[in-house]
């Protein structure tokens, strides 16, 4: 046995038994934090954010309405779409016999109403090219990074929204359509300083944007929507907007006045410490209810995002608080957002509590065990037909063996 359950039973004993006892703390923070919507004001709130946005160490969004704003969903269209995509990867590995990664793309249409219809399908492309493998900084051809990890994850991303772009452009005009992704707009492995702005123009700029540019064209021609949906989010921005209210200096800069206060005992702890937005939202969102519209702060979207930065509301799906971002360009057209806002809900409402076309495209990107064995055997199989050697490193043939 690798794992020494009884050992570790113990230990989840004492894990459970040390959050029991820090529940009511966080129940009477909750209750702050609640009464703290309750009297949030918005231009307020906009004044001392512009004051203390290079000071304050959280990120903070831009609120156009209180927390406590609530907005009920219209019906969804009799007839209507949703598209999604989704993917995943085989990514490059020192252990297998030749360089290269896969991205397997699923992609679903739903079609409901009067022709209702489903199209779901995949679409898998492999890289092995020498210019497939890296990105290079066009103006220092030796600088490079490769494409595996957050690279490549982010790569998937923008080939999630080019498939999603392509798929919106073949849809009947005539039907209202929403385009969803699953989990953030946002690129947050990019937010890296890490990572030059060659890597963020290939792929942000000439990759995730370009297909936001092609969506937000379709959106003009017909009733189109774009938007993406978090479950189980963990996200506490609009936390951090109470924490901005409740700090008791009129520009909040935390190096100047709490660099040496133990966190726990800052003024604003009292209020958010261990609270996301979630939470909140279920407190002050009935079921069907979306949240006010809050735009993201992130310095890589206000850097990269041209014309297509980052808002988003929380939605009380019955049975969660979801997180759901558009473009700007969707959150100022109430048409779309009411639409992103009906539909989504609906989607929840045909499946367990998740967007059905968010569950179908995941199903068709799905690469299993079986799938990447086979796919280490076709390549193996490949190169021996080519007279071309065949190796691997004695790790990975040390897994594939039973020693003892």
């Amino acid at each position: 046995m690798s794992l020494d359950l009884g050992n570790t039973a113990a230990q989840i004993d004492r894990m459970a038994a040390g959050l029991k006892s820090r529940v009511d703390q966080k129940r009477a923070r909750l209750r702050q934090a609640l009464e703290t919507v309750r009297t949030f004001d918005a231009n307020v709130y906009e004044e001392k954010r512009l004051l203390s946005k290079n000071t304050v160490a959280w990120t903070l969004p831009v609120a156009f309405d209180s927390p406590s704003a609530a907005f009920p969903a219209l019906p969804p269209p009799a007839d209507h779409r949703v598209l999604s995509t989704d993917g995943s990867d085989i990514g490059t590995d020192r252990h297998l016999p030749a360089r290269c990664y896969v991205i397997n793309i699923g992609v679903a249409s739903l079609t409901y109403g009067s022709q209702p219809d489903a199209d779901l399908r995949s679409r898998a492309r492999l890289y092995a090219d020498d210019q497939d493998l890296v990105i290079r900084d066009p103006d220092a051809a030796f600088r490079q990074v490769g494409v595996e990890g957050t690279v490549l994850a982010a790569k998937r991303m923008a080939e999630e929204a080019v498939a999603l772009a392509e798929e919106a452009k073949e849809t009947s005009p005539e039907v209202p359509t929403l385009a969803l992704m699953d989990g953030s707009l946002v690129m947050i492995g990019l937010a890296s300083h890490g990572f030059d702005d060659y890597v963020r123009r290939e792929l942000l700029d000439n990759g995730f944007i370009r297909a936001l540019d092609e969506l937000k064209r379709l959106s003009e021609e017909r009733k189109l929507a774009v938007a993406s949906y978090i479950s189980l989010p963990g996200s506490a921005e609009v936390t951090n907007a109470l924490r901005l209210v409740a700090c008791p200096y009129e520009v909040a800069d935390c190096d100047r006045y709490c660099a040496s206060v133990v966190p726990g005992e800052r003024p604003c702890d009292s209020l958010a410490t261990g609270i996301v937005d979630r939470e909140l939202f279920w407190e002050t969102l009935e079921a069907g209810q979306r949240s006010a519209v809050f735009a993201s702060s992130s310095s890589l979207v206000a850097n990269h995002y041209r014309g297509h930065e980052v808002h988003f509301f929380y939605v009380h799906t019955g049975e969660e608080i979801g997180r759901v971002e558009v473009p700007v360009w969707v959150a100022e057209d109430e048409r779309l957002l009411d639409l992103v806002h009906s539909l989504i809900l609906d989607q929840c409402s045909r499946g367990p509590g998740y967007p059905v076309v968010l569950m179908e495209a995941h199903e068709q990107a799905a690469i299993t065990a079986s799938d990447r064995r086979f796919f280490v055997e076709q390549v193996e199989s490949a190169l021996q037909d080519q007279a071309l050697p065949v190796y691997t490193s004695e790790k990975s043939r040390s897994k594939r063996l039973r020693w003892l």
